[in-house]
């Protein structure tokens, strides 16, 4: 009978100890456990016979894979005895084997448990609604891959609790609008666990409060990690710090000068306290962590040279911190001072991501600027950044995981493209924090970045019921996220819905928004699409009283300018500006084929009036130039859907009208003309194609120039054509 037992069976020799950390009051529970058949049963002690809880180890991963992440350096290797298992929306389980070769076969048992017979396959997703199969054209008119797995990824950061618990989950179904207002997440209210901690927050003691309020500060139930750090705030430092951080958190979702305010005050009161302790680790770590919060919110308040100053101190703070990480013994016995708040972990993942942050943020400095940061005494190196940021996220390193899973995740977004491993850096983190507003906002950038709109619609929706409903409406970045997505969906209520509230905050509330003007600018392209020209013109007028548009950022002038263009010029389709103002944000390479067929037909609505009256439009400079508008939109989204025939259609006479334009829709000759270049080199026109580059280079002020471009691709063609001559000519 011996013999049929099946071979991936697994036994510890002896009950083996296993900590975690209990689910209410956040301590270190220790308990002992051994494997029957594929569950992993824990016991009070070695001698209990009545289990105290059991864990499917189907449904737990390993601490670590090898397989996708990156090898750690030997010095910062595991304890081969000890194993981490991750379940889903708990905390972790650490397992210390008799054994390093125990723990291999407990492995292998796990990983056994894991594959699941053909029978019980998850099934695949669906196809979405708004991105439907494009059939492969060409590598030059795709500008992404379309496959399943991004997906997937995507899928699961818009689960509704964690990875694991919902492989196709509800905004992916076939039916279902994706929108904030439909989905379930938003449709009640999230309650904070305050009222519950009112109670027990004396009884707790100030090293469990503390620990508590940073889990629940970081799960954004703000209120309730205040409850937790009100009775010590004024007494301990760590408390004091922890209240500024928590209102940190808030000024980072509002923009609000007035939180930023708050916030330094409660920076100040926390210095304040630091005199009257002896300097000991925790106090460098508290200082370098201080200044780079002053840093943040300096910044905010137009502060920028205190922000530098600040910055390089917490810089120097940081790397006088770093030779700590290397003997690793001044970290281990700090946790175990029993005036310490903090574990090891949490102290180790706050020095990794001081460090790793400044490590990467300097290594993307412009090449121009690196002689004024080497000279300031910061020090890039991207790769020592990248790797510290990931031990804090892969080992899970306290509270300061979260916001280097979102760096590293933003790093991997566009400087060095990887969704696949930025998705499942997501999914980690939002498995041990759930209820993350910042982590949602980064998987909404992920999804819209990849042209995922729906989820990117979803996750967004997430990250607002995260925030509660108070800081939900003065979620600021969120809300104009928000609109940005129904302005591409052409869902004109509730993009003027979200942009009149980030409008309002932004001018009343004195809000940081870098783009002030672009939100005026999008908010009047809704009016005139909604048919509220009065409304329009009001906007528009506003950004004209800008008198010095020279104290504008580039993109802010640009867009000034073309509102002012449409108020005096073109008053005949103005619901134009809204597609335009799609264009010049470069927002068609992230929008799914099915809403580009979309745009391209609303566009094609509005020119219909000027193709009943072709002579007209010959005739009268302002039909000329809507025209010309909406064959370039149309031209422009035949690229990106990979269709150069359809688009080979408007060519001729969008190549006929642009040199006609009047010299106040210039902006639109240079523009038409180079995407008519473009076309006409994809089909194998090249003499034409060359000849529109030309044409399009002589064009020299105007708004979003793009003469650099222009050039750019000019020279690139004429080097292909000459090289297509040497070979017809070496052929003969």
């Amino acid at each position: 009978m011996a013999n049929a037992a099946p071979k991936s069976g697994f036994s510890f020799r002896q009950r083996q100890l296993l900590t975690k950390r209990g689910c209410w009051l956040g301590r270190t529970v220790k308990r002992w456990c051994q494997v029957e058949k594929d569950e992993l049963v824990y016991y009070a002690s070695r001698e209990a016979t009545v289990p105290r809880g059991r864990v499917a180890l189907a449904e737990c991963a390993l601490g670590r894979d090898h397989d996708q992440l990156e090898a750690w350096p030997k010095a910062q290797a595991p304890i081969s005895k000890m194993l981490q298992l991750v379940r889903p929306g708990k905390s972790p389980l650490l397992i210390y084997g008799a054994s390093a070769e125990e723990m291999v076969s407990f492995v292998a048992f796990i990983l056994s448990c894991k594959k699941k017979p053909a029978s019980e396959a998850l099934p695949d997703l669906p196809a979405s609604p708004t991105m439907p199969e494009i059939p492969p054209i060409g590598p030059q008119f795709m500008p992404y891959s379309r496959s399943r797995e991004p997906e997937t990824t995507l899928a699961r950061i818009a689960s509704r609790t964690s990875e694991w618990s919902a492989p196709v989950p509800e905004e992916l179904s076939e039916g279902v609008d994706a929108s904030p207002a439909s989905s379930s997440s938003t449709a009640k209210v999230r309650q904070s666990q305050a009222s519950v901690f009112h109670e027990v927050v004396h009884g707790l003691g100030p090293k469990l409060a503390y620990r508590k309020a940073m889990e629940l500060m970081w799960n954004y139930d703000l209120e309730a990690a205040h409850v937790l750090l009100e009775p010590w705030r004024a007494s301990i430092l760590w408390h004091a710090a922890a209240y500024a951080e928590c209102s940190l958190l808030r000024t980072v979702l509002t923009g609000r000068k007035s939180d930023a305010l708050v916030t330094l005050e409660l920076i100040k009161a926390a210095e304040l306290m630091r005199d009257n302790f002896p300097a000991s680790l925790p106090h460098e770590i508290f200082t370098a962590e201080i200044l780079l919060m002053r840093s943040m919110l300096q910044v905010m308040l137009g502060q920028r040279l205190r922000a530098l100053y600040n910055l390089r101190q917490s810089w120097y703070a940081y790397f006088r911190l770093e030779q700590v990480l290397e003997t690793d013994a001044d970290l281990r016995a700090c946790a175990r001072d029993v005036d310490c708040v903090m574990t090891y972990e949490d102290l180790r993942g706050r020095i990794l991501f001081g460090i790793g942050f400044f490590y990467m943020a300097t290594s993307l400095i412009p090449a121009s600027l690196v002689p004024l940061i080497r000279l300031a005494g910061f020090v890039m190196h991207r790769q020592r950044g990248k790797m510290y940021l990931f031990e804090c996220v892969e080992r899970a390193l306290g509270t300061r995981s979260a916001p280097a899973a979102i760096l590293l995740a933003m790093y991997h977004l566009d400087l060095e493209p990887d969704m696949k491993h930025a998705g499942n850096i997501l999914i980690a983190s939002l498995g041990r924090q759930p209820e993350n507003a910042l982590l949602h906002w980064a998987g909404s950038l992920l999804a819209w970045r990849n042209t995922f709109m729906a989820q990117a619609v979803s996750i967004t929706s997430k990250a607002l019921w995260c925030c509660g409903e108070e800081l939900g409406e003065k979620a600021v970045y969120l809300r104009y996220e928000l609109g940005m997505f129904h302005f591409i969906a052409m869902e004109w209520s509730k993009a003027h819905e979200h942009f009149s509230c980030v409008y309002n905050s932004v001018n009343s509330d004195k809000v940081f928004f870098p783009y002030r003007s672009l939100v005026t600018t999008q908010l009047a392209a809704v009016a005139f699409s909604m048919g509220w020209d009065e409304q329009g013109e009001n906007l528009c007028k506003e950004c004209a009283a800008m008198q010095d548009w020279s104290a504008l950022l580039k993109l802010e002038s640009d867009f000034a300018r073309i509102l002012q263009i449409f108020l005096r010029r073109r008053r005949w389709r103005r619901q134009m500006l809204a597609f335009e103002v799609m264009y010049f944000l470069r927002q068609f390479p992230k929008v799914p084929a099915q809403m580009l067929l979309a745009l391209k037909d609303n566009v094609r609505k509005a020119m219909m009036p000027f193709d009943e009256n072709a002579e007209q439009s010959e005739s009268d400079g302002e039909n000329m130039v809507e025209m010309a508008s909406a064959l370039t939109i149309q031209v422009v989204i035949c690229f990106y859907l990979g269709d150069a025939e359809a688009a080979m259609i408007f060519i001729p006479d969008l190549s006929q009208l642009c040199p006609q334009l009047p010299s106040w829709a210039t902006y639109l000759s240079a523009h038409g003309l180079y995407w008519c270049g473009r076309i006409l080199a994809l089909t194998g026109r090249d003499v034409d194609a060359q000849a529109c580059f030309q044409q399009a280079k002589s064009y020299k002020k105007y708004p979003f120039n793009i003469s650099v471009k222009i050039s750019k691709v000019l020279a690139e063609h004429e080097e292909q054509m000459a090289q297509q001559e040497e070979l017809t000519s070496s052929a003969c």
